[in-house]
C-alpha cells in the first residue's frame, strides 16, 4: 500500500501499524502513557515497524531518524512520521 493511509489521521494509521507488530497494546488505548519498549518494541520489531511505516505512508524512513529516540514513544515516532509525509 502506498500513498495516503486509509485511516483518517496519521495518528490512527501509525497506531494501526504498531498494533500489527507489538506484543502488548497500551492500557485503555492511551499510547502516551507508556514507552514503546514497554509494549514490546525491540530492535527486530523496530525494523518491521519501519518497513510497515514506509509501505503504509508511501515514504522512505530517512537515515537520520533511525535512532533510539525516534522509537522511544508514540509521540516521538508520530512526529518523525509527520515530518516524512509533510516535509516543511
Amino acid at each position: 500500500m502506498t500513498g495516503s493511509p486509509l485511516p483518517s489521521t496519521t495518528s490512527d494509521a501509525l497506531a494501526d501499524v504498531l498494533t500489527r507488530h507489538l506484543r502488548r497494546l497500551p492500557p485503555d488505548g492511551d499510547w502516551t502513557a507508556v514507552t514503546l519498549a514497554d509494549l514490546g518494541l525491540d530492535s527486530m520489531t523496530a525494523i518491521e515497524v519501519v518497513v510497515d511505516i514506509e509501505e503504509t505512508f508511501g515514504t522512505q524512513f530517512p537515515e537520520e531518524l533511525l535512532v533510539r529516540e525516534t522509537f522511544a514513544t508514540f509521540g516521538a515516532l508520530e512526529s518523525a512520521v509527520r515530518s516524512m509525509v509533510s516535509p516543511s
